[in-house]
């Protein structure tokens, strides 16, 4: 006896009414589940990245900072603990970039480097008035405080990255996902007006 490709669906379909919408479910929530994951992984990939950017930054920055100081070595023979301190800064920093420390310990590490090189600047202003009308140190100045805006641009688009991030892992039904796989929150660097 023939039996019809139809006659066959709705017996089945009689038999297991739920089972069609119980298949669809778990297919779509597989797909969820990978659209979710794969977000998740993209938007702590652009986090590093950003976190990168900045750091990058700050290691340009750093880099000229020698220089200025030699400038102003040349001219000032009896400001050493300036230079001392500003050499200890920059360790810091290096080591907290190096040791992939936490972005709000960067950001301090950053801050005092910042605090320091300013000290400097403001005695220099102050008592040495022939070294800020120098080329060298008036050229150093200007790629330090481009230096400085490229820092604040980047740690403003590395926040903007992660409130995206964080709110992807934070928001339903992603939260449950992200839970489940282990993505944490990120943290945003802090922001310093001397920095």
């Amino acid at each position: 006896k023939f039996i019809s490709l139809a006659a066959v669906q709705s017996a089945w379909h009689i038999r297991f009414p739920y089972s069609v919408f119980i298949i669809y479910f778990l297919d779509f929530s597989h797909v969820s589940e990978d659209y979710f994951y794969n977000s998740f992984v993209d938007a702590r990939a652009d986090v590093e990245k950003a976190q990168t950017d900045v750091e990058t930054m700050m290691q340009r920055r750093l880099e000229l900072i020698p220089d200025l100081v030699e400038v102003v070595k040349s001219y000032t023979k009896h400001e050493e603990k300036i230079f001392e301190d500003i050499s200890n800064a920059e360790n810091m920093l290096i080591t907290a970039i190096a040791d992939d420390e936490n972005p709000d310990a960067i950001s301090n590490a950053n801050t005092n480097v910042s605090m320091k090189v300013n000290e400097m600047i403001s005695i220099v202003k102050k008592d040495y008035p022939e070294i800020v009308s120098g080329p060298q140190y008036t050229s150093l100045m200007d790629q330090l405080e481009g230096s400085v805006t490229r820092i604040a641009v980047a740690r403003e688009k590395y926040n903007d990255v992660v409130s995206i991030y964080n709110r992807k892992i934070e928001k339903a039904p992603g939260c449950i996902l992200a839970d489940m796989f282990g993505f944490e929150r990120a943290e945003e660097f802090s922001s310093s007006a001397i920095a």
